[in-house]
């Protein structure tokens, strides 16, 4: 009897977590962008679990020699959020390039921002790749904020942006919407 109330428990408790994460309240944002004649909107989107922009499929920088992109929606960005959540952990197993100084990151997930990229593979899957940033804020990022000596950089939202080293700081990973499976996860290196 107590062994089915538990599992009733735990199916009850699963319930109610997937209809809180689909009920997350989103913040979007429209952001404007041009790459010589060439317009494009990125979406930016911020809920209590994480920060990131879609990027359009007419950016015209978005991982050159792709055939076929697509703008991914909010509920592709919901889906990747989740296989990221879910499936992280167990794809990071060799913690290359973090701890030490470096954070680990299926711990800190929640401390990078995101950049989403949608386009269709070979086999024509729907792919999401994701660039992750964690913007380090030092002491001196924090006085600088209060003398007004250096505004918040917000080109993030609208360009890619290519970091080399800085160790977990800054990761990329795909994500295969159609077999709901991460993979290419690359952490930069220490230098």
């Amino acid at each position: 009897m107590m062994y089915k109330l538990h599992i009733n428990l735990v199916a009850l408790f699963t319930v109610c977590v997937l209809i809180l994460n689909s009920c997350a309240l989103y913040q979007t944002k429209t952001l404007k962008g041009s790459s010589g004649d060439i317009d494009y909107e990125n979406i930016y989107i911020r809920t209590s679990a994480y920060e990131g922009v879609i990027f359009s499929e007419h950016y015209l920088h978005m991982k050159n020699g792709l055939k076929e992109k697509f703008t991914p929606t909010l509920s592709d960005i919901e889906l990747t959020e989740a296989l990221l959540r879910n499936q992280l952990k167990g794809i990071n197993i060799k913690k290359i390039n973090q701890g030490g100084s470096c954070p680990v990151i299926d711990k800190k997930l929640n401390k990078y921002k995101r950049q989403y990229f949608g386009y269709i593979d070979a086999n024509g899957d729907k792919i999401i790749s994701i660039n992750c940033l964690w913007e380090k804020k030092g002491f001196h990022d924090f006085t600088d904020k209060i003398f007004h000596k250096a505004p918040d950089d917000t080109t993030w939202k609208t360009d890619e942006k290519n970091v080399l080293d800085g160790c977990s700081y800054y990761w990329t990973i795909k994500v295969n919407l159609t077999s709901k499976a991460l993979f290419d996860l690359y952490v930069n290196g220490l230098g």
